[in-house]
C-alpha cells in the first residue's frame, strides 16, 4: 500500500472515531452527562456522585459510549469496574438490602481494596462526599473493629460504661443491634439476651435494689442458667471480672447454699462465727447490717439470741 493511500486510511478511521465521539455527545445524550472540553468528556466533578442521577434518570445515556452490556464499549471504560455486582448495583449482588450484614464475609474474603478508593468510601476509608460513608461511622474502634478498641475480647464487660457515657445510639440501628436493639440477624445479638430486665437492667426487672433478695425465686425456678457465662457470673459461678461477683461471696456453702455446707447441724454456726465474726452475717443481704434480719432473706439473729448485738 502507497503511502497516500496509508494517509487516506488513516483519515478515515479518525473520522469514524470522531464520528463515533460525536455520537456520545450529541443532543440525545443529557447535557449534565457531556464536557466536549474535558478530556473524559465529562464534566469535572462528574465522579463519583456527579454520574448517579444521568444513570438513574435514564441508564441508555450511558450505554451509548459504555456499550449496551455496559462492558466498555467505545469509551473503552467498564462499569462494572466500580459497579462490582452489575452496571445497575454497586455492591454484590448478594448484598441486597442486607449491606450491612453482606459485605464482612465480602471485605474479610477480598480485603478491603475495593473499598477503599477516591469513588467508594475514600483511600483511607474516611468517606466521600457523595457517595459511600466513613467506615467509621459502624466502625467505631476503627476499621478492622466494630466495638471501640479497647473491648478486645471483653466487649460484655467494657461496654456498660461505653453505653453510660454514650447512650446506645451507636447500638440502635439495622446494622449493630437493631432499631429497638432486639438484634439483627448475622449481626449483632438481642440486647435483652443479657440484659433479662429490659435494656437498663441485667436482672429482671422486679430485681430492683432488692436483687439479693428476689433472686432466689427466679434461680430456684429458672435454675442458674442465665448465670452461669463468661458475661454474667462465670461458667462456674466464681465470678467475671468487671462484671457479675462469684456467687460462693454470698453462698459461702457452694453456690447452692447460703450457709457453709456443715451448716445443717444447729451448732456449727456458733463455731463459724466463733472463727470468723460476724461480718459475714452482719449485711443487708443476710441478717442486716445490725443483725436485725433483712426482709425475706436472713432473720434478725435476736429471734435466737437473746440479747442485743
Amino acid at each position: 500500500m502507497s503511502q497516500i493511500a496509508k494517509i487516506l486510511v488513516s483519515g478515515l478511521l479518525l473520522l469514524a472515531v470522531l464520528f463515533l465521539l460525536a455520537g456520545c455527545g450529541s443532543s440525545s445524550n443529557s447535557p449534565a452527562a457531556m464536557d466536549p472540553a474535558s478530556p473524559s468528556g465529562h464534566p469535572a466533578n462528574w465522579l463519583p456522585a456527579g454520574h448517579a442521577a444521568v444513570a438513574q434518570a435514564d441508564i441508555t445515556v450511558c450505554a451509548q459510549c459504555h456499550g449496551m452490556d455496559f462492558l466498555g464499549g467505545i469509551a473503552m471504560v467498564s462499569c462494572t469496574q466500580c459497579h462490582l455486582g452489575n452496571f445497575q448495583t454497586i455492591h454484590p449482588l448478594d448484598w441486597d438490602d442486607l449491606v450491612a450484614i453482606r459485605h464482612a464475609a465480602y471485605v474479610r474474603s477480598n480485603g478491603n481494596s475495593a473499598c477503599s478508593n477516591i469513588y467508594c468510601h475514600g483511600a483511607t476509608l474516611t468517606g466521600v462526599s457523595g457517595s459511600g460513608p466513613s467506615c467509621t461511622s459502624c466502625h467505631l474502634g476503627g476499621v478492622n473493629s466494630v466495638h471501640p478498641l479497647d473491648w478486645g475480647s471483653l466487649a460484655y464487660q467494657k461496654h456498660p460504661a461505653y453505653v453510660a457515657a454514650n447512650g446506645t445510639t451507636a447500638c440502635a440501628n439495622i446494622v449493630c443491634h437493631g432499631p429497638a436493639l432486639t438484634g439483627v440477624p448475622d449481626s449483632g445479638p438481642s440486647c435483652t439476651s443479657c440484659h433479662l430486665g429490659g435494656l437498663n437492667s441485667v436482672h429482671p426487672q422486679d430485681w430492683g435494689a432488692l436483687t439479693y433478695v428476689k433472686h432466689a425465686a427466679y434461680v430456684g425456678a429458672n435454675g442458674t442458667a442465665a448465670c452461669s457465662n463468661i458475661v454474667c457470673h462465670g461458667p462456674a459461678l466464681t465470678g467475671v471480672p468487671d462484671s457479675g461477683p462469684s456467687c460462693t461471696s454470698c453462698h459461702l456453702g457452694g453456690t447452692t447454699s447460703v450457709h457453709p455446707a456443715n451448716w445443717t447441724d444447729i451448732l456449727q454456726h456458733g463455731i463459724y462465727v466463733g472463727s470468723h465474726g460476724t461480718g459475714a452475717c452482719s449485711n443487708v443481704v443476710c441478717h442486716g447490717a445490725t443483725l436485725q434480719g433483712v426482709s425475706l432473706s436472713g432473720p434478725s439473729c435476736n429471734t435466737c439470741h437473746n440479747f442485743p448485738f
